[in-house]
């Protein structure tokens, strides 16, 4: 079967260059629109801007703080080795561990006769 044509018919000719003259009457309303549209760009394009700026800075802050508590956790560590070492050190300055070592380690044995030796006086005599 064929399928019936439609003819366009004057009235709704008119209408199609009504509409396509609309723009070409009122340039004023086409210049609007772009202007319209040109802020709606800027809009977004500001909007997506601060967006990621704060994505960004968040990001970043997110990354210092990690770094903050791996400095804090070094720090923690280090202050407890050097309590540690401090210790150690006293462990190790102490007098009896001292007399132990020097008797045990080294055959060191305590002087049974104290010996004084005098000094001739211009040795005691200082200028």
């Amino acid at each position: 079967m064929n399928k019936p044509r439609v003819l366009i018919n004057s009235t709704s000719a008119t209408s199609i260059t009504r509409n396509t003259d609309r723009e070409e009457l009122h340039p004023a309303a086409s210049g609007q629109r772009w202007h319209i549209i040109r802020l709606y760009l800027t809009a977004i394009l500001l909007l997506s801007s601060m967006f990621t700026v704060y994505v960004w800075q968040s990001t970043k802050m997110v990354e210092v703080k990690l770094r903050i508590k791996s400095v804090e956790n070094d720090i923690n560590n280090l202050e407890n080795a050097n309590a540690d070492l401090r210790g150690e050190i006293s462990k190790l300055q102490s007098l009896a561990r001292i007399e132990s070592v020097a008797k045990n380690d080294l055959g060191m044995v305590e002087a049974t006769r104290l010996v004084y030796i005098t000094m001739p006086d211009k040795w005691n005599n200082r200028p």
